[in-house]
């Protein structure tokens, strides 16, 4: 099991780096942007394996997110890949710190990582030592991917669930996600914490900050248990097919 840290440093004292790096365990590094840097501050991803290393997002692209995983890295002898949760610039804005990256057309997306039937497969990226699950969940963006770590039991979900706003332009489509992301989970593959991309909530039930908010004073801890995505698919199916915003204390569903 690994461990986060008691509070995340959002960034905004303008005394500490452009990323808080904290290890969760010895082969997966949590990087969040600092909110000065911009208001998204937006969570990172780095897992390692034996042959592959995957960076999940690259930032906004105000900070230098290279050096960081260049520096994570300088120890292993391992071929980065590069890819992301959607493509919404928050998290692709750093594509050009790297040589190469995945696409974020839905193709692109779906050649590199092999799936031939999107949105419905689910394929396995190997590490080395450490599979992933590759889970097509578009609504968000369209091009929404969440991934499962066998090793760690991590399930990261981008901007599909996180604690805070969840933007929903596609309804129909973000609802059939959720569903299958819930059914993958209560299929036997157990998890132990759903990881998000951001923190837009306070440690109190159903508030969050303000619109485009670069300070986040007593934020609401990023990892967010299982129970919570079954939550959201149990609103979700609940509101039916007329869009509509739902205040939970974990998460407040935003349609667009």
């Amino acid at each position: 099991m690994g461990s986060f840290p008691e509070v995340w440093d959002d960034g905004t004292t303008g005394t500490g780096p452009d990323h808080q790096v904290h290890w969760y365990d010895d082969r997966t590094a949590i990087i969040r942007q600092a909110l000065r840097t911009n208001f998204e501050g937006p969570f990172c991803y780095l897992l390692i394996g034996s042959e592959r290393a995957l960076l999940l997002d690259t930032g906004t692209g105000h900070a230098d997110m290279r050096a960081v995983v260049d520096e994570l890295l300088a120890k292993t002898d391992v071929e980065l890949i590069v890819a992301r949760t959607h493509g919404h610039g928050d998290h692709i804005g750093g594509d050009d710190q790297f040589d190469e990256v995945v696409g974020v057309s839905v193709d692109e997306v779906a050649e590199f990582f092999g799936i031939t039937d999107w949105p419905d497969q689910i394929v396995e990226l190997d590490l080395g030592d450490r599979v992933l699950d590759v889970i097509p969940i578009p609504g968000h963006q369209g091009t929404d991917i969440a991934l499962y770590d066998r090793s760690t039991r991590l399930l990261l979900t981008g901007d599909s669930l996180y604690p805070g706003r969840l933007y929903v332009p596609d309804w129909p489509a973000f609802r059939a996600s959720i569903q299958r992301l819930a059914g993958f989970v209560a299929a036997g593959n157990p998890v132990s914490w759903v990881l998000g991309a951001h923190i837009e909530m306070p440690d109190e039930p159903g508030v969050d900050y303000e619109m485009g908010a670069d300070v986040h004073p007593g934020e609401h801890p990023l990892q967010l248990g299982p129970e919570v995505l079954g939550e959201l698919a149990g609103v979700l199916e609940q509101a039916g097919e007329t869009p509509r915003r739902i205040v939970r204390d974990h998460f407040i569903v935003f349609p667009r």
